[in-house]
């Protein structure tokens, strides 16, 4: 009996001790993270110098309150509408705007937004696909830096203009629609089309052989990024391997670029966005659609 009572106690503390771990796993799911970073890093790096945060919300919420020190960048600044709207802009555009904001190309930028880094996303996309080395997403945004107890103003700085020295767009990071179309003729094996939209945008109507995976089950229910692992096995589970070519779109690539972010923290390597997106296909490309007879499974569900 004696000896049933100590393997009990021993289990018991085997549980919780286990649990502890795993909580301190999920509260530093993204530390020292490459394109991610948590709220609670985010004020020791303030005071490293040579950081910008970024606040991608609307105007409206920016000017309510904001992170003290952010600036605001609505991410429509970075992209034109031709041919179709909301494509990233060409280097020159990007250098104003981002000079013009007193952001450098050798600055550390954190960005934030409160739609799950949807917008935040899209700024750091453009960033990285013109060559900026140090730009990353707060984990969580708004709320996660309100959770942290870092303060808020409705003050707005003025930092002063830089030159910013945009680097040649990434052919790696961006895919056109000549590309997405030759990789569907060529029936290449180890390449995937990714549609990040919604099971409801999704059954009316996708590009060609692409495959459903909402950007929103890349979240825990509390806003914040699931962790590199369980990113790792669910898009495992899609057939996408680390070295598979991933094109990611949605309607106007704004979620397909958090996709990509978070894709490539959990180490994936070959990350493209197609920016010109359902937009662009649904006017110009074959529009394909889920046969009535094969509904969309619970897993492709948002």
């Amino acid at each position: 009996m004696k000896n049933h009572w100590k393997l009990g106690l021993l289990f018991l503390v085997a549980v919780l001790v286990m649990g502890a771990f795993a909580g301190c796993a999920a509260k530093a799911t993204y530390e020292n993270g490459t394109n991610i970073v948590e709220a609670s890093e985010v004020a020791v790096l303030m005071e490293q110098g040579n950081v910008v945060v970024v606040d991608a919300r609307t105007a409206e919420e920016y000017e309510k309150g904001h992170l003290v020190g952010a600036i605001h960048l609505d991410p429509a600044e970075l992209t034109i509408s031709e041919p179709v709207k909301a494509m990233i802009a060409p280097k020159e555009q990007v250098e104003k705007v981002l000079g013009a904001k007193g952001i450098s190309e050798t600055d550390t930028v954190l960005i934030y937004d409160n739609k799950g880094s949807v917008y935040a996303g899209r700024v750091w996309w453009t960033m990285k696909a013109y060559g900026h080395e140090d730009v990353r997403l707060i984990n969580g945004g708004e709320s996660a830096i309100v959770a942290a107890g870092l303060s808020l103003t409705a003050k707005v700085p003025t930092p002063a203009a830089k030159t910013y020295a945009a680097k040649e767009l990434d052919e790696d990071r961006y895919a056109t629609k000549e590309e997405v179309e030759a990789l569907i003729a060529s029936e290449e094996e180890n390449c995937i089309i990714l549609d990040v939209r919604s099971a409801a945008e999704y059954s009316e109507g996708y590009v060609t052989s692409a495959v459903l995976y909402p950007h929103t089950k890349n979240y825990y229910a509390d806003g914040t990024f699931k962790n590199m692992q369980a990113i790792s096995l669910n898009y495992k589970d899609l057939g996408i391997e680390k070295d598979t070519l991933v094109v990611a779109y949605c309607k106007s690539s704004y979620r397909a670029a958090v996709t990509a972010a978070m894709l490539e923290e959990a180490g994936f390597q070959k990350v493209k966005v197609y920016d010109g997106a359902w937009l662009e296909w649904s006017a110009t490309g074959v529009v394909e659609k889920p046969e009535p007879s094969a509904p969309i499974t619970s897993q492709d569900a948002s």
